[in-house]
């Protein structure tokens, strides 16, 4: 029960590993409606992920009532099928490398997401900032007007 559930893990990682991968694309070529599916994708991978993290849990908790005063690593070392005892070490750290990676990359998409909020930010304020001189040509006569409005450019086009 538990190398299956600990292959089922991996899987899920590796597909989470994916999905960071391609969210990484998707984020550089600014493809919201993609986002948005693979969103939704990885969503449903981590609720997957939570009840099967809840099964590992449990099954590591029988096995421990089991042997009391023990360890998982420990149980794991003391266990006297050497294919068995090596296949579980190899799951642990296929797993334990995984959520590595994934916490890699979801680094990255969250600084790539950052860097386009504060590029959309100041797009939006330079847009958006009153005017600081005028538009157009003013001749240098002895009388300027005054500018009495700090309007933006969006209400200067309006």
């Amino acid at each position: 029960m538990m190398t299956a559930t600990l292959d089922e893990l991996i899987a899920i990682q590796q597909q989470l590993i994916r999905y960071a991968e391609r969210k990484q694309t998707v984020l550089i070529e600014h493809k919201v409606d993609e986002l948005t599916e693979l969103v939704k994708e990885e969503t449903r991978l981590i609720r997957r992920l939570g009840q099967l993290e809840d099964e590992r849990e449990r099954l590591v908790t029988e096995v421990l009532e089991e042997h009391p005063g023990l360890s998982f690593s420990q149980f794991a070392e003391q266990l006297t099928d050497e294919s068995a005892k090596q296949a579980l070490q190899e799951q642990l750290k296929t797993l334990q490398q995984l959520l590595t990676e994934l916490q890699l990359k979801n680094r990255h998409n969250e600084k790539l997401v950052i860097d386009s909020m504060g590029f959309v930010k100041e797009m939006i304020e330079h847009v958006t900032a009153p005017k600081k001189q005028p538009y157009n040509y003013q001749p240098q006569s002895g009388v300027k007007k005054p500018q009495t409005d700090n309007r933006g450019f969006f209400d200067t086009k309006a």
